[in-house]
């Protein structure tokens, strides 16, 4: 099975250490890295590793940023039309993986191929890379009434695969690109069982993500996200949408988080 690895890349080191440990995998790996218009030296790092690895990197330079269901998009036309046959492998580039999780991964597809008749997303245990303990199965679960994702199910939660990484077959569909950051996965995952596909995870290997949410309690990040999830409801759960606001309201007035109540607010008007 041939699999591509793709990587949005914009202004990290991280991206390095993924890379390194795409370089110490047991299997082949074709990369396929979107350079999201960066403005620090990081594409330098990126290119000089490139030839120091002997990795088979193929760097598409954006001429601007996107975002990330964006920047997976470009990496996806360019391998439905030079891979056509090739499965997909969406990998966050602040994630690093075992030696053999690539070989692994690809197994499982090939096993779980002969399983399924309908096609399918797959995706890996997910551990905290600070803490070293599991994140989630790789399937997570949001809260219809609150927008809040849970490692559990629940009622009105629905489930959706991380987007940390997600395998997927050549004729997968693409992710909406109206999400710059945040609930792109989710779309997605609902898209993928709109086209047929099962979600999928396996318990045979994991990957390890350094950030997750840490991110999240910064207000330009928090505005991000609160606008993605405005942009999920009103595409999927518009009459949820006043129950939602109210209740994450709720929710950061009890955390003492005031100044996160009128970035609610703003994003739900736009």
């Amino acid at each position: 099975m041939e699999i591509n690895i793709i990587i949005v890349h914009y202004n990290s080191s991280d991206t390095i250490h993924c890379l390194e440990s795409l370089a110490s995998q047991t299997i082949t790996v074709n990369v396929i890295l979107v350079n999201n218009a960066s403005t620090d030296h990081s594409m330098d790092s990126i290119r000089s590793m490139k030839e120091k690895k002997g990795l088979a990197i193929q760097i598409i330079d954006s001429p601007i940023n996107g975002g990330f269901a964006a920047g997976n998009n470009i990496a996806l036309k360019w391998a439905h039309q030079n891979t056509p046959k090739a499965w997909n492998l969406l990998l966050n580039n602040d994630t690093l993986l075992p030696n053999d999780f690539l070989e692994i991964l690809a197994g499982t597809a090939k096993e779980l191929s002969r399983i399924y008749v309908k096609p399918f997303a797959l995706s890996a245990t997910e551990y905290d890379f600070s803490k070293q303990n599991i994140r989630h199965t790789g399937k997570q679960y949001i809260s219809i009434p609150t927008g809040l994702c849970f490692t559990t199910k629940g009622i009105f939660r629905i489930p959706y695969l991380c987007g940390a990484c997600i395998l997927i077959d050549p004729q997968a569909p693409l992710l909406d690109e109206d999400y710059f950051l945040y609930y792109e996965d989710t779309d997605y995952s609902r898209r993928l069982q709109e086209a047929g596909y099962l979600l999928l995870t396996t318990d045979k290997t994991k990957y390890y993500h350094k950030r997750g949410g840490s991110t999240s309690q910064k207000s330009d990040i928090v505005s991000i996200q609160m606008t993605s999830m405005w942009r999920y409801y009103k595409k999927h759960y518009p009459h949820w949408m006043y129950i939602v606001k109210i209740l994450r309201k709720i929710e950061y007035f009890l955390r003492g988080r005031t100044e996160i109540i009128h970035i609610i607010e703003q994003t739900y008007k736009q």
